[in-house]
């Protein structure tokens, strides 16, 4: 056993391909190795990437596979002997088996199978080498990567995403007889482009960091991530600032350099007259630099790039890439002051030349309908209806300007800069900014109730829309992001503790869209509310939720209870009745539910349960205390269940556990006397709309059992 080097060197990858091309070559060649039985499947791949090299390091791989004892089969035993008997004159098929096979007479056996008897023989496979096992599947893996195009060089037909300059595979300090892409495998890599180049020879696989370092390159992707962050943060300290920063962002910076260096570069406080936001976009798209605030969260006039060199003269690096941003800020400034020309609330005609959706209008038609439910959801989220529908109308304005047309990610901000420089109120600015939000899953929502009233109404006239064109996701394909908009609107409901009747605004966006000239043929709102209602059960049964991600057994059971679609009331019987199936209790009522369901189904055929009870008709003591113990309940259940106090009504439930175990016990429901029978079918009926109040009880797993079918998925 001996560690495992495969190093392929290319020009330069983009930043988005080395780690996902390295990782696929890594997942490729160790189901190769772990099938041949050279590799433990625990012994995981290491993978190392910068923008020239893509390589992959296993600690202990096998030299070669052992001998196999396999079974190779002949001919039928009637076509092997010439009389057809075992043991006779062999026939030329026989013959011809035996010969190939490298086996005599005296090596057949006989096989019964269902189609007759056979000859076979065992014979020794000698096992492949590793050598030759990567010959045949490392051309295999790299032309099965997943690339957007290929490409050819030189006079070759060989063909990857960038030209292949070097081939490294050793096993141990062994040089792998081993061939791809028109390379023959060595033990050299290669170094920085500038500090030293090489070649490089590994004496062993195990030297491959430590030698690319001494070379000037971080080949290890965490270590080089690392340090560009320790260094960008001294040199943002530095400057007296804070780095801002995101994950995306260096991981981009990371796969774009080999050996980094982070440079502090300035410009010209004029600039600082253009929202930061607009400043911070440029500067990480398109120069992946990392912007600086002051203490104050204001914007400085710097900036820290990572260059992928140690120049002998920072000061020409830092100049070079002071003067690349400065016509690109110029640019920007000259959007912001083209747009001061015409007021955001000017722009709302030129929405009507933006196009929506071909059946569902313009832009300006969407805000229209947006207007009309902002009426609507006002008077719940607790917005001035007029200010809502004024920051609807403004909400898709900057769309137009030309801010946000070279700079897409500024719309809704350059709308809030836009809107407060024309003195609109800052409330009517912060919602023209934040009704994109939540913009991703777990982010932000709006902070005000007229930026949730916008918002609502946005993803309302989207998700009916486009449903009632037909358009619904399918699969992995959701275009109009209508799943993301359906998490939104139950965020916004239950974060924001909102009383939403969801199928009572799905039917008021439908008549927003009648009412509008839209004929909506395809729309069935019964299937919109059951998609949000898929998405409410994704929600609450995720870590992200505020609930805390809930067990699947219990927002099943409050979903198939609850008689109105109101997210926010259904988060709180979630929680409560995920809090009260950790009790002993839960156990017995739920099993009791159960029972009762299938007692009152079976009956009801015959209208066997009573409409009333009537205690004459007790004749054990049994059900004359669970009648008393219900009776006596009823009245706090029923008004815990008024007030919303979820937890209060499963507490008081909980407490017929053992009176509901004693009847089942001690009571035979199906009595022979109709009357008896039919008045203790009305009691379970009583029962189970009681207990049941909340969630269905019947659907809950007891708790030790949930949780082991939870770790086992």
């Amino acid at each position: 056993m001996a560690d495992l080097l495969i190093e392929l060197g290319c020009e330069e990858l983009p930043a988005s391909a080395s780690l996902p091309l390295t990782t696929g070559l890594a997942d490729g060649l160790h189901a190769a190795l772990v099938d041949a039985g050279l590799v433990a499947e625990s012994v995981a791949p290491v993978c190392h990437c910068t923008p020239r090299r893509m390589a992959v390091y296993w600690s202990e791989v096998g030299e070669r596979q052992a001998d196999q004892l396999i079974e190779r089969r002949g001919p039928a035993v009637k076509a092997a002997w010439e009389d057809g008997e075992v043991g006779g004159t062999p026939s030329k098929a026989l013959a011809g088996f035996l010969s190939s096979a490298g086996a005599s007479v005296d090596d057949i056996v006989t096989v019964e199978t269902p189609k007759g008897a056979w000859v076979a023989v065992k014979v020794n496979k000698p096992g492949q080498t590793l050598d030759g096992l990567l010959a045949e599947v490392l051309p295999e893996v790299l032309g099965k990567l997943p690339m957007p195009r290929r490409m050819r060089w030189g006079g070759e037909a060989h063909e990857f995403l960038r030209p292949v300059v070097w081939l490294l595979a050793l096993h141990g300090q062994r040089v792998l007889d081993v061939e791809a892409l028109g390379l023959k495998a060595g033990r050299a890599t290669y170094g920085h482009r500038v500090h030293a180049p090489g070649p490089h020879d590994l004496v062993q696989a195990s030297d491959y960091l430590a030698v690319l370092q001494g070379a000037y390159v971080l080949a290890d992707v965490s270590a080089r991530r690392s340090r560009i962050v320790e260094d960008v943060t001294a040199a943002a300290k530095a400057a007296g600032g804070t780095a801002v920063s995101d994950e995306s962002l260096i991981d981009e910076v990371n796969s774009l350099v080999e050996w980094p260096v982070a440079l502090a570069g300035t410009f010209e406080k004029r600039f600082l007259d253009i929202p930061k936001e607009a400043l911070i976009q440029t500067m990480q798209e398109n120069q992946r630099y990392f912007a600086l605030l002051d203490t104050s969260g204001d914007l400085m006039p710097g900036f820290i790039t990572v260059a992928n060199l140690e120049s002998s003269d920072p000061a020409v690096v830092i100049d070079g890439n002071e003067r690349v941003i400065r016509p690109r800020f110029d640019d920007t400034m000259f959007f912001w002051t083209q747009d001061a020309s015409k007021s955001l609330a000017d722009r709302r005609d030129d929405l009507e030349r933006v196009l929506f959706e071909e059946t569902l209008g313009s832009v300006g038609d969407k805000v229209t309908r947006m207007r009309k439910l902002c009426v609507v959801l006002a008077p719940i989220t607790g917005a001035n209806a007029e200010q809502a529908a004024r920051a609807a109308d403004l909400s898709k304005c900057d769309l137009v300007s030309e801010i946000v047309k070279e700079l897409a990610k500024m719309q809704g901000i350059a709308g809030r800069y836009y809107a407060l420089r024309d003195g609109e109120p800052s409330e009517i600015a912060v919602a023209v900014e934040q009704h994109y939000w939540p913009k991703q899953a777990g982010t932000a929502l709006p902070e005000n109730a007229i930026g949730t009233t916008v918002a609502l109404a946005d993803r309302l006239d989207t998700l009916v829309g486009i449903f009632g064109i037909g358009r619904k996701p399918t699969g992995a394909k959701d275009p109009f992001a209508l799943r993301r908009a359906a998490i939104a609107i139950l965020r916004m409901a239950i974060e924001g503790e909102l009383d939403l009747d969801v199928d009572a605004l799905l039917n008021a966006t439908a008549d927003v869209y009648s009412n509008s000239g839209v004929t909506l043929e395809a729309l069935d709102q019964t299937e919109v509310s059951r998609f949000v209602r898929e998405r409410m059960r994704v929600y609450l049964t995720s870590d992200s939720s505020t609930a805390g991600g809930l067990a699947g057994d219990v927002v099943d059971a409050v979903l198939a209870q609850s008689v109105g679609f109101n997210p926010y009331d259904i988060s709180r019987r979630a929680v409560a009745t995920a809090g009260f199936r950790a009790e002993p209790a839960a156990v017995s009522l739920s099993a009791a539910a159960k029972r009762i369901g299938n007692l009152l189904d079976k009956s009801a055929s015959d209208e066997a349960a009573a409409a009333s009870v009537d205690a004459a008709l007790f004749t054990e003591d049994a059900e004359r205390d669970l009648a008393t113990a219900l009776y006596a309940l009823k009245p706090e259940v029923e008004q815990a269940m008024q007030q919303g106090d979820y937890v209060a009504a499963l507490r008081n439930v909980a407490t017929l556990a053992t009176p509901v175990d004693r009847f089942f016990d001690q009571v035979m429901v199906m009595a022979e006397d109709t009357a008896v029978r039919a008045n203790r079918l009305g009691l379970l009926r009583e029962l189970s709309g009681l207990a049941s109040g909340v969630a269905d009880l019947s659907r809950l797993v007891p708790q030790e059992v949930s949780q082991d079918t939870d770790a086992a998925s």
